[in-house]
């Protein structure tokens, strides 16, 4: 084998056998982390469970704090959960209003001449 010092240097003959030293070692395995309570924490089952067990813990202070009148009115909300039917029915009258106030009459519809008592659509032509 020949060597060359440097770029343009005179050839030299290496002797054999070649003596090689390592600089830095390869580490294939990564050593284990230890145990922390922190990533217990990280786990989304749990949060998930510190989460809900919070509020059932709550639930109850939050429902002390509350007026008679909307205690009243959670335990209405809860008695018609209940029943689908009443569910659906009061859900439908706070949508509409109805339960509320007087019903208006209903709106007549005028019959158009020009459609000869149809009311159709026309285009823009028209």
């Amino acid at each position: 084998c020949i060597e060359y010092i440097y770029p343009g240097a005179p050839k030299q003959a290496i002797p054999h056998p070649l003596e090689l030293t390592a600089h830095a070692s390869y580490e294939y395995y990564e050593p284990r982390q230890g145990f922390s309570p922190f990533s217990i924490l990280k786990n989304p089952m749990l949060l998930m469970m510190l989460v809900s067990v919070g509020g059932m813990v709550m639930m109850p202070k939050m429902m002390e704090g509350l007026d008679p009148e909307q205690k009243e009115q959670m335990q209405k909300q809860m008695a018609m959960q209940q029943d689908p039917s009443k569910m659906l029915t009061q859900m439908i009258q706070d949508m509409t209003g109805s339960g509320e106030e007087a019903a208006l009459p209903p709106i007549e519809k005028k019959v158009s001449s020009k459609a000869g008592g149809k009311t159709a659509r026309r285009g823009k032509r028209d």
